[in-house]
């Protein structure tokens, strides 16, 4: 037999190992989606910024079933389909609990007459650019802004008494100074009562997440919620003229 019939071992074992390098990426993504499934959790697509900055439009996520019936936790981001507005799946934060009485102040959360401490973080930037379908033009602390300008957002941590840590953005009127009381200001409301068997939940871009704080939202019960969200597995950034992934947001996990 000649030469071009011999087994190179070195392509063989490079071939393999290849091979077992494909596979093991193909493990890695598809591997949390069978697993949710299995468990009878859900994977779906962020297509607003409500939840910005820890979700964001073009994020994938992993969603694990909830206990019919049972409060979660405070600061879970669960995912509920809204008995108002067709029953659009809407996916926030739950910062309220039964028995709790919640209020804003100057944009500031206020649970059972104790003010959430604030914390100025450093802004995030982003390009103010044309938003995609079913989005809207991004909101900036420093509007107005030209398009393709620097659209700056107030980055802030919120801390609960609970220990409950939440970034929270701030695009509009300065925290901790009232603009106007009543119902119809996101950032200065009147007191909610939240009785047995509801939640108060939040979306973390204050000024642009439609929540609990409207009468067109208002709370939501607790046999509602169907997941709570714990992973960004896939991150593709569509603001851009070319979609393109956000490496850095693949396999995170949410908090």
């Amino acid at each position: 037999m000649g030469h071009g019939g011999r087994i190179s071992w070195g392509r063989l074992i490079l071939g393999g190992l290849l091979a077992l390098g494909v596979a093991g990426a193909l493990l890695a993504l598809i591997g949390p989606l069978v697993a949710m499934r299995l468990t009878g959790g859900d994977n779906m697509q962020i297509r607003d910024d409500a939840m910005a900055p820890v979700l964001l439009p073009g994020d994938w996520v992993l969603a694990e079933a909830l206990s019919r019936g049972q409060a979660p936790p405070r600061g879970a981001i669960v995912v509920y389909e809204h008995e108002h507005g067709r029953n659009e799946t809407h996916i926030m934060r739950v910062m309220g609990l039964p028995g709790e009485r919640i209020q804003m102040r100057g944009g500031a959360l206020y649970i059972d007459g104790r003010r959430a401490g604030l914390e100025r973080l450093e802004d995030r930037v982003i390009r103010k650019r044309l938003p995609g379908r079913r989005m809207r033009m991004p909101l900036c602390i420093n509007d107005p802004v030209r398009l393709d300008g620097e659209c700056r957002q107030e980055r802030w941590r919120e801390t609960l008494a609970d220990g409950t840590s939440t970034i929270i953005l701030n695009t509009r009127h300065k925290i901790g100074v009232a603009v106007f009381s009543g119902p119809d200001s996101a950032d200065d409301t009147g007191a909610f009562n939240v009785p047995g068997g509801q939640v108060f939940v939040l979306g973390d871009h204050r000024d642009n997440a439609l929540d609990s704080r409207d009468k067109r939202h208002g709370l939501v019960p607790i046999h509602d919620l169907r997941y709570r969200v714990w992973m960004i597995h896939t991150s593709l950034d569509r603001s851009a003229r070319f979609i393109s992934p956000r490496w850095d947001r693949f396999f995170l996990e949410v908090r």
